[in-house]
């Protein structure tokens, strides 16, 4: 699809938290569109943060209290399906604490307490918080949503709510599915249209940092777009924006099941409906292989 030349202007409404079904997401004066966020999409409508119930998919779980005995180490994992547990970790403060190492000495990235979009932060946490070292006790380590992909940082565990979901996002290139689980079972699969070879969809665990409401759901990026802790590997920036990639609707089904997009995962404009339905909660993990 082609390129927009120029930005857009739109607000945000309430969003919902895995915490907190009324957060409000603290919003800027000036908002950059979402068009200039997905590194694969173009000509998108005004879109706003959605407003949806509390995602039922998810439920609290209480921190680990002290260490335990394990043979690996939460420094030592790699993000990867297999440490991609659902647990989400969302920051408790207005501005989240983030080192490069569970040391409070160590240095902080800057990440804001809301996406570009405006939502609520969120991290997928990797492995199993509650079994952990006692040099990596009281700290979680997680996936942030910043390049390069598959990035990793700590965050303190009191400084951040702690919950867990069952549900899980498999998104297949080879086969162009979409697939979703909840506790394993398959609950929702459908065919997508992916990136080109020349701007490939990325692969590896991410996910879900956002869900944006298109005001005119006949646009390019259909009724809804989620926003994904993931970045374009051939587009440092796409129309001023940082390339991150998405999946959401379309005004283009006859494509769906092709290698079309900059990188962008499009369904059709039912099937974004559905998966919207599923109340996906913030931090769900979406792995692309």
């Amino acid at each position: 699809m082609a390129r927009r030349a120029g930005p857009l202007s739109w607000t945000a409404v309430a969003h919902p938290s895995p915490t907190s079904p009324r957060r409000q997401a603290a919003i800027p004066a000036l908002l950059a569109a979402f068009a200039l966020l997905l590194g694969a999409c173009s000509n998108a409508d005004r879109p706003t943060l959605a407003d949806r119930a509390a995602p039922t998919s998810v439920t609290s779980t209480t921190a680990p209290s002290g260490p335990t005995t394990t043979q690996v180490r939460l420094d030592e994992l790699p993000p990867g399906p297999e440490n991609l547990l659902g647990y989400i970790a969302t920051p408790l403060g207005t501005e989240p604490e983030v080192r490069t190492a569970p040391d409070p000495q160590a240095e902080r990235l800057e990440i804001g307490a809301t996406t570009e979009v405006g939502a609520p932060t969120t991290f997928a946490v990797l492995g199993d918080p509650g079994v952990t070292s006692a040099a990596t006790n009281g700290w979680y380590k997680v996936l942030i949503p910043t390049r390069p992909n598959q990035g990793t940082a700590w965050v303190p565990a009191a400084s951040v709510a702690l919950t867990q979901t069952p549900m899980r996002v498999f998104i297949s290139l080879a086969d162009r599915t979409l697939r979703v689980e909840n506790n394993g079972a398959s609950v929702f699969d459908t065919t997508v249209a992916i990136g080109t070879d020349e701007n490939p969809t990325p692969l590896g665990a991410t996910y879900i940092t956002e869900l944006i409401q298109n005001t005119n759901p006949g646009g390019a990026y259909g009724p809804y777009a989620f926003g994904l802790a993931l970045h374009s590997e051939t587009l440092t920036e796409f129309a001023g924006g940082p390339g991150q990639v998405g999946v959401h609707g379309t005004n283009q089904p006859d494509l769906i099941g092709q290698a079309v997009s900059h990188g962008c995962v499009r369904l059709n404009n039912d099937d974004i409906q559905a998966l919207v339905d599923l109340q996906l909660p913030l931090g769900v993990p979406v792995l692309i292989s």
